[in-house]
């Protein structure tokens, strides 16, 4: 009886550290494969880093382009965030699509 007491205060306590692990990520860092620039964005708040930020980061030539890359970057930050990858490496191709994957 006792064993099972143990036993399921155990898997409880590993439960409730899972989740915790799962919450703590709040934030993620970003870099450009192209760049040396970094950027962190919040993974809870609506707040989207400066066109300025962007062109900086992601290299960003023509101006134009800033508002739908930014708008590109906060989507590959969504779906890092909701895998809890922490950082994240973005690259451009000839087409303009943003892909990211995990920062080695």
């Amino acid at each position: 009886m006792r064993t099972a007491k143990v036993v399921a205060l155990s898997v409880a306590l590993l439960a409730s550290g899972s989740a915790l692990a799962q919450e703590a990520l709040c934030a993620i860092e970003v870099k450009a494969e192209e760049s040396e620039r970094t950027l962190t964005i919040a993974c809870n708040a609506t707040e989207q880093p400066s066109l300025k930020e962007v062109e900086q980061v992601l290299a960003v030539s023509d101006p134009a382009q800033a508002k739908a890359l930014r708008d590109k970057l906060m989507g590959a930050a969504a779906e890092a965030c909701a895998k809890q990858v922490p950082k994240i490496v973005v690259s451009r191709t000839a087409n303009g699509t943003l892909t990211w994957k995990p920062l080695q």
